[in-house]
């Protein structure tokens, strides 16, 4: 498996040829905590990856309009999206260093996935860092384009196509059909039967729209009611909002609504998909006699805003919203967000509704939504009352559609006082073997501008709580890994602490743990006992490390990272009983100093156990960058590593026990 995903050579893609690979891991197999509000954004030239400004926009603008590259990219990305439960919409980035201290997701300041580009190897074209919540942090998705290479709007697709497969946790393919094969190549842009399998293993199909799950909104006669805050008398005050989706091509979506009471001023109906989806709309809009009034049609493949506006009202008519793909668009499956404002009663709100219909808000009910723009720091997405409190009263969660039954669970709620604890049963799916077991992983993160930084537990059928490993703690996430689950069974999830806010939880199960690496261990004998090794780092490495500390009650390990001129680079405590975790750290070629202490007020002996996982050259072979040149080259065997340590290995790093005092 190979931790990033280099392709091509400075020559046109109509050559075929063969795709370099490296031996590092990467967790490829991991989805997107949450597919359906993904985003996309082009670096600024300038933006910095551990020092190195991106080139991208310059470099791509010199060789073709930027309409045609924003989208060729914009059409792979969607070629991923109409095949598998995934959503991806354009927005704006501000420049923050990739890597930046967040979330892997919905982190306001970029796109989840950032397209950045730097002068690579000649027998180079783009790279790709797979999602996790485990290693990547804000780095999770980021592709950066060879910005020497000689590219076309229709070879940028298709590397665009198979570095996004990769930014969605695609694996490379040996199947020469397959977009994901490694040799880049012309023919390869459209999906193979086998990468549609492999995306809706990750993701699921695409799922149903919850407002015709059941039956189809498409006619007048079937439209779906946008709801206000209080049926019986809504003042206009804050916007009324409805979201959809056209799942599929010829999918139609119609909604009504009617004018608050005694209201007869002007009325404004906003469609939108920018930063939502890449769909492009036509809306129009029908009196409740079926008459046409008005019609806008999109333009853009980025994303749309489209807004019709009825000078005045008839408070006692409905009003309807035809939504669908625009004619012989190339965007014509996507999410999307309705906002119907009055505006002569419209008061400021605390959040705009452009904010509103990009946020993941379809699961809040009709009187959240108010709350979410009338004061969006102090608002609950659910607040149960402590009605699920106990294992005998959990939430039984509906497997999320798309998926393989049973293998896949997602939850948004609250926890609304400090005593607040939240339990959930899921079910495993069902095997022919009776000795089959599954690996249970399941994450909670805080969701919204009200989060909360909650933690799981795992217990089995008789309530009893399961053994777990803890993948991650920290940066807003928790997230727990359960081996020897059984099949076809109840298990439950505990979700508590942290604080009072909301949280997304998502939980599935499959075959394969997370296997993470220890890079070292070992017992602080007393509080003043250093244990010190050196790091020697060969290629640009991004290492997720997790710290595990034992001892005594209100001990603690301290993890510090310092690099040649003694600057510290990367720090971490993990208190007794506990592991913790941080965002990722981005390290260049070099010797580094890597010492673990214990922190104040402790009782020796401290325990304490450094994991994770590393992924080499995540942002590609920069060339003219002597922060980023390889070091430690084995002279008499290229393929191999020697460090100063003697040690000869194919690893692009060595954690080595240097002093023990």
């Amino acid at each position: 498996m190979t931790a990033t995903h280099r392709h091509g050579t400075r020559r046109q893609l109509s050559d075929l040829t063969r795709l370099e690979d490296r031996c590092t891991p990467a967790l490829f197999g991991v989805p997107w905590a949450d597919p359906m509000h993904l985003s996309l954004s082009f670096a600024l030239d300038g933006t910095a990856a551990a020092g190195e400004p991106s080139q991208l926009i310059a470099a791509l603008d010199a060789a073709m309009p930027q309409p045609a590259w924003q989208d060729a990219i914009a059409r792979a990305a969607q070629t991923w999206a109409e095949a598998a439960g995934v959503t991806i919409g354009i927005v704006p980035d501000s420049g923050a260093p990739f890597g930046a201290p967040g979330p892997n997701q919905a982190d306001g300041r970029f796109g989840d996935i950032r397209l950045g580009g730097f002068p690579m190897a000649v027998n180079e074209l783009a790279v790709a860092i797979p999602p996790d919540p485990y290693l990547t942090g804000s780095f999770a998705g980021d592709m950066f384009v060879n910005t020497r290479s000689l590219l076309t709007p229709e070879s940028l697709y298709a590397v665009a196509l198979h570095e996004l497969g990769h930014a969605l946790g695609l694996p490379p393919s040996t199947d020469p059909n397959s977009v994901m094969f490694n040799t880049a190549g012309p023919t390869r842009t459209t999906l193979s039967a086998a990468d549609v399998t492999a995306v809706r293993a990750l993701y699921g199909a695409r799922p149903h729209d919850p407002n015709d799950a059941d039956r189809s909104n498409a006619s007048i006669r079937r439209a779906t009611k946008i709801e206000y805050s209080d049926d019986s008398g809504a003042d206009g005050a804050t916007p009324a909002i409805a979201y959809g989706d056209i799942t599929t091509r010829g999918d139609v979506d119609t909604y009504f609504f009617k004018a608050p009471d005694g209201y007869t001023g002007p009325t404004t109906i906003r469609v939108q998909t920018a930063g939502v989806s890449l769909l492009a709309p036509r809306v129009t809009v029908y009196d409740e006699d079926g008459r046409y009034i008005a019609q806008k049609t999109a333009t853009d493949s980025l994303g749309s805003v489209l807004e019709i506006t009825l000078p005045t009202t008839n408070e006692d008519d409905e009003y309807f919203v035809r939504v669908e793909a625009a004619p012989g668009t190339a965007f014509a499956v996507g999410r999307f967000g309705i906002g119907v404002t009055f505006d002569a009663r419209l008061r400021p709100t605390a959040i705009s509704l452009d904010a509103v219909l990009r946020g993941a808000y379809e699961s809040l009910d009709k009187n959240a939504i108010h709350d979410l723009f009338v004061d969006p720091e102090n608002v609950y997405y659910y607040d149960d009352e402590h009605a699920d409190d106990r294992p005998r009263f959990a939430i039984e969660l509906d497997p999320v559609e798309g998926f393989a039954l049973d293998t896949r669970y997602r939850a948004v709620y609250s926890l609304t006082d400090v005593t607040d604890q939240d339990f959930y049963a899921i079910r495993t799916p069902e095997s022919s073997d009776r000795k089959a077991t599954w690996v249970l992983t399941a994450t909670v993160r805080g969701t919204g501008l009200n989060p909360v930084a909650p933690r799981l537990t795992v217990l089995d059928s008789r309530q009893r709580p399961l053994p777990v490993e803890v993948i991650a703690n920290g940066n807003g996430t928790f997230t727990v890994q359960a081996t020897g689950v059984r099949s076809d069974a109840t298990y439950y999830l505990k979700v508590a602490g942290g604080g009072t806010g909301n949280y997304e939880l998502d939980a599935g199960f499959g075959a394969t743990p997370i296997a993470l690496r220890t890079f070292a261990a070992g017992t602080l004998a007393v509080p003043t006992t250093v244990h010190q090794y050196a790091l020697y780092v060969a290629q640009p490495q991004l290492f997720g490390i997790n710290l595990s500390a034992t001892g005594a009650a209100g001990s603690s390990a301290v993890l510090t990272i310092t690099d040649a001129a003694g600057r510290t680079v990367y720090s971490l405590t993990a208190v007794a009983g506990d592991t913790t975790s941080a965002v990722s750290v981005l390290l260049p070629p070099g010797e580094y100093s890597v010492r673990v202490t214990a922190g104040p007020g402790s009782i020796g002996p401290v325990g304490y156990h450094v994991r994770g996982l590393g992924l080499s050259d995540p942002i590609g072979p920069v060339l003219d960058s002597a922060t980023f040149q390889p070091q430690y080259r084995n002279p008499t065997d290229p393929t191999t590593y020697l460090y100063p340590t003697g040690t000869v290995t194919i690893d692009p790093y060595l954690w080595a026990l240097a002093v023990r005092l």
